[in-house]
């Protein structure tokens, strides 16, 4: 019997300090940072030795500190970069379409909570099992619309035609990761699914409605009165523009891919417009009301699912209210953005690369928890030697504090 409840006692000690460390790494306190400085200078070092342990073809960071850039650092294993050299954004290019979309809101030309098919003549959604008038414009920006297309655009050669939007709502010629079909396989605004054809669909609502290709009426509804300008949707312009050379992982150079679904995947920016954005979120601006920009930045998606406003991604809010909002972009050839933004303390970061499929996204995450205390996924995973250690280390303490104890009291019973 005594055997038995010294089992259950260690065995419950045990239980007691893996949920401690659970709760602790969920939580942050056991995590260790990029670095311990609070200082931009640090965290910028602390970027660099990740630098240093993989191949990046070029990047661009801006650190912002209250509304104001503190720091950058521009790499490239080529020719120099600077904040005005553009990089393609990938699905970054979601956040800035759904200013495109709020513009038109806020003309009285379009209203998020209406059915698509109101503003759609182009192109339909197919019939299916489900309702298409339930699908809103408010579904798409959230990815809540019940679109199961998984898109996903890899993008089509330079010397290649691309789809009409129609074509490639239909089926996506350059969807190589699905199916590449737009359409509803879950009732809609019942769960979260990211859907690349649903800001294609908005892509075509926004033609629709203002008669505009969707390259100019962002230029003129977004990119001029933001002042902008190293900013575009078309591909051609980049001609004109100081473009980076893209790189693929494995160190090659790597074309840049034109798109159908630009309002997805293909806008092209710097980190000098990327900041005028951004302070766009929080300051007074010639697109948006402070109302307007406060719900987008709202979450939009179904308790205990994948937190997403209508437009940006949310990525969590800690004990002292910090709300962090931004959007990453991964595409061929292994480029990789992250943008983020701290509403509280106007603090955010921009991060654009190629030639790593991931660190940029990596690096985003390191600086919300560097920032802000909240931890996912990559920190977490960045830290798990350090955690199996803490508990390795408590294990074998309450295993040898056991046997010291139990030896002890046995060792005095028999005196």
């Amino acid at each position: 019997m005594k055997i038995l409840k010294y089992s259950l006692l260690i065995t419950v000690s045990i239980i007691a300090w893996t949920v401690f460390i659970g709760y602790g790494t969920f939580n942050g306190f056991l995590l260790k940072a990029i670095t311990n400085d609070d200082t931009p200078d640090a965290f910028i070092e602390g970027v660099k030795t990740k630098i240093e342990k993989e191949f990046v073809g070029n990047m661009a960071i801006a650190l912002i500190e209250n509304g104001q850039v503190t720091k950058d650092l521009y790499y490239s294993v080529e020719k120099s970069i600077n904040s005005n050299s553009v990089f393609q954004m990938a699905s970054v290019s979601k956040w800035i379409t759904s200013w495109g979309i709020f513009a038109l809101v806020e003309e009285g030309k379009l209203d998020i909570d209406q059915p698509i098919e109101n503003y759609l003549t182009r192109w339909h959604l197919p019939e299916s099992e489900f309702n298409n008038q339930e699908v809103t414009i408010r579904n798409l920006l959230s990815h809540t619309s019940g679109l199961v297309d998984g898109l996903g655009y890899a993008g089509f050669s330079p010397e290649d035609s691309i789809q009409t939007i129609e074509a490639s709502l239909t089926k996506a010629a350059d969807g190589i990761w699905s199916e590449g079909v737009v359409k509803l396989g879950n009732t809609p605004n019942s769960q979260y699914n990211y859907s690349g054809g649903g800001y294609t669909i908005l892509q075509l609502i926004i033609e629709e409605v203002s008669g505009q290709s969707f390259q100019e009426y962002m230029a003129q509804a977004v990119f001029k009165p933001l002042q902008m300008n190293h900013s575009t949707f078309n591909w051609s312009d980049t001609l004109n523009l100081d473009l980076v050379t893209f790189y693929d992982q494995d160190s090659s150079v790597a074309p840049h891919f034109k798109y159908t679904a630009l309002a997805a995947a293909s806008l092209y920016t710097c980190t000098t417009d990327l900041v005028l954005f951004l302070k766009a979120n929080f300051n007074h601006n010639n697109v948006l009301s402070p109302e307007t920009i406060k719900i987008m930045n709202q979450v939009h998606t179904p308790e205990n699912q994948r937190m997403h406003g209508l437009g940006p991604m949310i990525f969590g809010k800690n004990d002292e209210g910090d709300f962090i909002i931004g959007h990453d972009g991964n595409n061929r050839p292994a480029i990789n953005n992250a943008v983020r933004i701290n509403l509280k303390t106007k603090d955010g970061i921009i991060i654009l690369e190629t030639g790593s499929p991931n660190l940029a996204s990596k690096l985003g995450d390191e600086w919300i928890f560097w920032n802000a205390g909240i931890a996912d996924f990559t920190v977490i995973n960045a830290n798990k030697n350090r955690i199996l250690t803490i508990w390795v280390i408590g294990f074998l303490f309450i295993v040898v504090l056991s046997i010291y104890l139990i030896s002890k009291k046995r060792k005095m019973k028999n005196v």
